[in-house]
């Protein structure tokens, strides 16, 4: 195997809510400006870890799941991830 391989085997992947259970969980509503956030982020790599991130709160469900917005570490790219209410602190 590959060191380019290895590594991009161990770059953390983030995990979202499917977007059957965000439909499922209520009307979305998104906000008027990103919001500041902390998130717990569920990644994986070759096991489930979670990473505490700093992000952007962009949407929010009637049934608590909220869409982040984040730049992993090491990317330039964002991500969007759906994530469970309860992970996400304003800062």
């Amino acid at each position: 195997m590959s060191e380019i391989t290895e590594a991009a085997e161990r770059t953390p992947r983030p995990i979202s809510i499917p977007e059957d259970v965000v439909r499922a969980s209520g009307r979305r509503r998104d906000e008027p400006q990103p919001v500041p956030v902390m998130v717990h982020v569920p990644v994986q790599v070759a096991y489930t870890d979670v990473q505490l991130v700093d992000g952007e709160a962009l949407a929010w469900t009637t049934g608590g799941l909220v869409l982040i917005r984040y730049v992993p570490e090491g990317s330039r790219s964002p991500v969007y991830v759906w994530v469970a209410g309860n992970l996400v602190h304003r800062k």
